[in-house]
């Protein structure tokens, strides 16, 4: 009796597996989920899974911050890219956010960006061509020596576009003494 259950839990398992949306033989990226939704005060658009490959260009775009290589930052933008800063700041284009990131490393010799999560999405549109949206969660480290240093947590979004950083906004949130590295 006791093979008998354990052959039928075998097979139900079995079963089950082959009919599982989501088992390790199937691409999971070419199925659109329903994960929520923006509203611009007229209309809600679907917010759906994004390119998985996204998520990778913005590594690459911090990656490239933490080895001080701003050319690749530069790279990664499109020439009127267009950035919301945490304190206000609107970057208008791949030039000024070059010149004021090499403002920022200069005076910040302990600059660091570190990625906590990230997740890719895209925005259906009715009247407009479908955004992908990268929305990561990064801790910042900053400061001129290690006496100086300070981290914040930033969500920054960031629209990829032709594998490059179209628009993007950033929101920051001071530490509590606990989260502090």
């Amino acid at each position: 009796m006791k093979k008998l259950i354990i052959l039928f839990s075998v097979l139900a398992l079995i079963i089950s597996s082959c009919d599982n949306p989501v088992s390790s033989n199937q691409n999971i990226e070419s199925k659109a989920v329903l994960i929520g939704y923006e509203n611009d005060n007229t209309s809600k658009y679907n917010i759906v899974n994004g390119d998985i490959n996204s998520v990778e260009i913005v590594k690459a775009y911090f990656d490239a911050y933490n080895n001080r290589d701003l050319q690749t930052v530069y790279e990664l933008e499109h020439e009127d890219v267009l950035l919301y800063a945490p304190n206000g700041m609107i970057i208008e284009s791949s030039k000024q956010h070059l010149e004021g990131g090499e403002k920022f490393l200069a005076a910040n010799q302990f600059a660091k960006w570190e990625i906590t999560w990230s997740i890719s999405t895209h925005v259906n549109f009715e009247n407009k061509p479908t955004e992908n949206w990268v929305t990561t969660g990064i801790l910042v480290s900053s400061g001129k020596d290690e006496a100086s240093k300070t981290s914040v947590s930033r969500v920054v979004d960031l629209m990829i576009q032709d594998g490059k950083v179209k628009k993007g906004y950033i929101h920051q949130r001071q530490l509590s003494e606990n989260e502090k590295p």
